[in-house]
């Protein structure tokens, strides 16, 4: 559903991506970080899709912020205590998810609902070396892991049991490296040309979300070795 402030529409993912641009990051809300693994255009003009619906209310294509209700300002963003929640609460399915590192931090946060100067820098520092050398477990890459995961779970979801080796597959990938190939997300996103005839609230993925990543030195030695 997207909004002018006044008049909605049902819009599908790509479309709200476009009509809303990224996705605020205040909460934890797993259906705003899918966004940023949704194509920015739908390639399966010959599906129908809800797309269609805001397509044909012209008065939202554009989203304005002065169109938008007034609202108070949103609380200040601890993009550390974030990326602990991140990690810790969104990713239980992720192999090497948690780390002797954090793990005193995100204890810390449990009990007392802040860490001490110490662990942030510990936690800042993970943040700032993964961001540097565009490792897995950069923020931006952790949120990436989360929607696609969110979107091949709801794949999985809407296909029959016998039918589904390829969409898991494709998960179990996704948990073990963190990332997936242009070309396996192209596949995904050719599954779900066929999907999206009875869920049409599936998107066309972004095949280049993952471009560039690198894995942390001990996974590239046990990729290596199996």
């Amino acid at each position: 559903m997207i909004t002018d402030g006044t008049l909605e529409a049902n819009a599908g993912p790509n479309c709200a991506k476009r009509m809303l641009g990224p996705p605020e990051e205040r909460l934890l809300d797993v259906s705003r970080l899918a966004l940023l693994v949704v194509s920015d255009s739908d390639f399966d003009t010959d599906s129908p899709t809800l797309d269609a619906a805001a397509a044909s209310t012209p008065q939202l294509v554009s989203v304005s912020q002065a169109a938008l209700p007034n609202r108070g300002p949103l609380p200040p963003l601890d993009r550390l205590i974030q990326y602990l929640r991140l990690r810790y609460e969104c990713m239980g399915e992720f192999s090497h998810h948690r780390s002797s590192l954090l793990n005193d931090a995100y204890d810390a946060f449990t009990l007392h609902g802040e860490l001490s100067e110490e662990q942030r820098k510990r936690v800042a520092g993970t943040i700032r070396n993964a961001a540097e050398l565009n490792l897995i477990f950069s923020e931006a890459n952790v949120k990436r892991c989360i929607g696609l995961n969110h979107w091949l779970h709801e794949a999985v979801a809407h296909t029959h049991s016998d039918r589904r080796g390829f969409l898991e597959a494709m998960l179990r990938k996704l948990h073990s490296q963190w990332f997936l190939t242009a070309g396996q997300i192209a596949a995904v996103n050719k599954w779900g040309k066929q999907l999206r005839k009875r869920v049409h609230t599936f998107p066309h993925l972004d095949t280049e979300a993952f471009v560039g990543v690198r894995l942390p030195s001990f996974m590239q030695s046990k990729s290596k070795g199996t």
